[in-house]
């Protein structure tokens, strides 16, 4: 029994293991096995490319420019045998302009689609080519918001639009039909909310039925601005600039409303205040909010206009300032801080050759150093000089 017992045993372990050898078996490759034409390094599993470095911060360059007005004697200077070229008073402030990643001004006139004779103030009706020179000195966007922007009714609204988008630039301020309080633009990926508001319209708010003026228009209303900046923010805006026109007039001292105002605004949100319309440059403050200082430079000043001390008795109307925002983002954390301004004083220059009258827009510092390539007598460096030390007060660039 016990023999018969370990013959049935050693059969069936014969059986099992015949049964798994049945079982496939991927045999090892041999050198000779793999195909010649196949490399190594596609026999070897691709690794996972290693991420991009990501800059810790993006650094960016912001530019405000002040008012943009075309009088009568601008105008006539700009003439050429084929319209009009306004490119020439803008060729000194060009370089700053350019440099700066992102380039915003106030637009301070209208244009007709009728066929209407040009005229400055006060109902102003300009050659549209002024935006040409615009667009070739190299700014981005425009504020429309002001109060002259129904000089030419609504059909002067809609031609500003229509005439800033043909040239491919950006606005904010009015609109065609839709109220549209603010711009957001992604500048080398920080997104700049930037809204802007007129406080006057001139007396011609009956040119628009209260329907139309609610819509076309950004006049200032603080609740309205409040949510406006909230709303910006909740589309994605990082950093809130609010670009306004009011004030009082060749007044160099910002009024209680403007700081009041201000303060308002820098509490619930706004991250820098600039301000146009005085036509003369205002003071500038720095109010604290919580953890953060807001900036307010309550006028910038003229740009480009004819206002001077021959034609208002007002030297100070000569004078005007871009301001550089230079702005940056953690890439890490998000944060998003304006880390320093920098007030570039210009002042318009005002000659006649030939008994053409010709305008320059001086960066006043290289004027001084004798950087330009323009002959400057010794009167104006006069003037420069004082004009330099105007902006310099009323922007604390002393103390910088």
């Amino acid at each position: 029994m016990k023999r018969g017992m370990r013959y049935i045993i050693a059969v069936l372990i014969l059986s099992i293991l015949s049964g798994c050898s049945s079982v496939y078996t991927q045999p090892e490759a041999s050198q000779t096995d793999i195909d010649e034409n196949v490399t190594r390094e596609e026999l070897t599993p691709a690794l996972e490319e290693p991420p991009e470095t990501v800059e810790k911060n993006t650094e960016i360059d912001i530019l405000f420019a002040g008012d943009i007005m075309l009088h009568m004697p601008q105008i006539n200077s700009a003439k050429v045998s084929l319209g009009y070229d306004f490119t020439p008073p803008f060729q000194y402030v060009k370089p700053y302009v350019e440099k700066a990643d992102f380039a915003i001004a106030n637009i301070e006139t209208s244009f007709s689609d009728k066929d209407k004779p040009f005229s400055g103030f006060p109902l102003f009706n300009s050659p549209v080519e002024i935006l040409d020179a615009i667009k070739l000195t190299g700014f981005d966007l425009l504020s429309t918001a002001n109060n002259h922007v129904l000089d030419q009714g609504r059909d002067g609204i809609i031609k500003m639009i229509d005439e800033i988008d043909k040239r491919e630039l950006l606005y904010v301020g009015t609109s065609k039909d839709i109220y549209t309080p603010y711009r957001i633009v992604d500048v080398e990926g920080i997104k700049i909310g930037i809204m802007t508001y007129a406080f006057y319209l001139n007396g011609l708010n009956s040119r628009l039925t209260d329907d139309e003026r609610g819509r076309m228009i950004n006049v200032f209303e603080e609740k309205r601005a409040i949510k406006d900046i909230e709303n910006a923010k909740a589309d994605g805006a990082e950093f809130i600039i609010l670009f306004l026109h009011w004030g009082n007039e060749y007044q160099t001292t910002a009024s209680d409303y403007q700081r009041q105002t201000a303060k308002t605004l820098a509490e619930n949100g706004a991250d820098i205040i600039i301000g146009s319309h005085p036509h003369v440059i205002q003071d500038s403050e720095t109010i604290d909010v919580g953890n953060k200082k807001v900036n307010v430079f309550y006028s910038l000043g003229n740009f480009y206009s004819n206002q001077r001390k021959e034609t208002m008795g007002n030297s100070l109307t000569e004078d005007g300032a871009m301001l550089n925002l230079h702005i940056v983002k953690d890439n890490l954390s998000n944060e998003v801080k304006l880390e320093r301004v920098t007030p570039i004083p210009t002042w318009v220059y005002k000659r006649k050759t030939n008994e053409k009258n010709e305008y320059f827009i001086l960066p006043v510092k290289d004027a001084l150093d004798g950087n330009l390539d323009i002959d400057l007598p010794e009167g104006v460096l006069t003037r420069l000089k004082k004009s330099y030390e105007d902006t310099s007060t009323q922007l604390n660039l002393y103390k910088n």
